[in-house]
């Protein structure tokens, strides 16, 4: 057995593949963009059917809830092809594949005439949608650890948060031209791009990555510790709360304080500075540590979530807007790096399924509670946010079981 000090050293000599990271976070960026489509155009469309306006939110507080159960058992199950296969691509593929089929036939319904018998199709194949989709994130985005080493995977993600910034930016500076372009295009050209991204990263992974791999990442057989994976979901569910808290308080603070500014530029401006500010974090991270890096962002974030009110004027609120982006990017960054060392190489899947799970929690709570009106005013929110970075910060901090100790 390889002592802790040479599993570190073979690590770091361990080369990082930054093309095949690149066709990954094509994918993310996708899977970001597919969801931001989907949402644009879901209201009318459930509208078209005779659904009420409350049924659109309610939809996605369901697919929400069923994503917390369904990224962990998605990721498990790649661990599973990955140790008898030693590959992950048949999650993936088959997810993409059926992701991308049931976002062509969506809008393809619109043509029917809206019957209860139509209404029940629309619905099951809006929730397999959501179901195909939350099936192949934790799979293909647990390939990571096998394109970097444990020490530069704050440097390789970094590529995955620039991807979702910019997709993340697409919600709202593009939402209008989206619904301009339609849902039948729109649908239709994500789809492709998607199916186009996933030939790619499935080209770009080696076939002879494997050979050159530790045993490690296929069978470890080392502990898997509860604390660990609680503190991954802990940070999924502080971290995601915060965010949401922000970018959709933010925008009210702005229309009432600032008028003539547009609040989703302002909202644009979190999200491109968030991508802007991940790759020179990532190397950042590497000098400083993951953990300190994301510390330092929680404290950043705090400092100008808590300030968002003093939004008075246009300069100040660009100011807010840039620390917001910036703030968050060192804590965003890091979350995948530390999702993937709460576990042993070879479980990575159900590492960031269970990440993405507390992400989905934090979503079920704003969907289900949290963005109904009068339940948060713009200052209990900000508070709420607060509180969650404070959350996000201990999960980080609690001491849990050595992973690396030897079974």
């Amino acid at each position: 057995m390889r002592t802790l000090n040479q599993v570190r050293v073979s690590e770091f000599q361990q080369p990082t593949l930054w093309l095949p990271v690149c066709a990954l976070a094509l994918v993310y960026a996708l899977f970001s963009l597919g969801w931001m489509v989907y949402r644009v155009h879901l209201p009318a469309q459930m509208l078209q059917f005779g659904f009420s306006e409350q049924a659109a939110p309610l939809l996605l507080l369901i697919e929400a809830i069923i994503s917390i159960a369904v990224e962990p058992i998605a990721g498990a199950l790649s661990d599973r092809t990955n140790r008898h296969q030693g590959t992950r691509f048949p999650i993936i593929g088959v997810g993409i594949a059926f992701t991308s089929l049931l976002f062509v036939i969506l809008p393809a319904l619109t043509f029917s005439e809206p019957s209860a018998t139509v209404r029940w199709v629309l619905i099951s194949i809006m929730l397999s949608w959501s179901i195909a989709m939350s099936c192949f994130r934790s799979p293909a985005l647990a390939l990571l650890r096998r394109y970097a080493p444990t020490l530069r995977l704050p440097q390789a993600a970094s590529l995955l948060t620039f991807a979702f910034g910019l997709a993340g930016a697409a919600a709202p500076l593009a939402s209008p031209f989206v619904l301009k372009l339609g849902a039948t295009i729109s649908f239709t050209l994500v789809a492709i791009a998607l199916l186009l991204s996933a030939i790619w990263l499935r080209w770009m992974n080696p076939i002879t990555l494997a050979a050159a791999e530790p045993a490690e990442y296929f069978s470890s057989n080392q502990p898997l510790a509860f604390s660990a994976l609680a503190r991954s979901f802990g940070l999924g569910l502080c971290s995601t709360l915060a965010f949401r808290m922000a970018i959709e308080t933010f925008p009210k603070i702005l229309k009432a304080q600032v008028p003539d500014l547009q609040p989703p530029l302002l909202v644009g401006v979190i999200f491109i500075s968030l991508a802007i500010a991940a790759l020179p974090i990532g190397r950042f991270a590497i000098r400083q540590g993951n953990k300190q890096t994301m510390l330092l962002g929680l404290a950043i974030t705090a400092l100008f979530l808590g300030g968002m009110g003093l939004s008075y004027s246009p300069a100040i609120a660009i100011l807010m807007a840039l620390g917001l982006g910036i703030g968050f990017s060192f804590v965003l960054n890091g979350t995948l790096p530390f999702a993937l060392e709460q576990v042993p190489p070879d479980r990575a899947g159900l590492g960031i399924g269970i990440f993405f799970a507390g992400v989905a929690t934090a979503g079920s709570l704003v969907l289900g509670v949290l963005s109904k009106p009068g339940v948060l005013s713009p200052q209990g929110a900000i508070a709420l946010g607060v509180i969650s970075l404070v959350g996000a910060g201990l999960c980080l901090g609690i001491r849990g079981r050595d992973l690396m100790r030897r079974a």
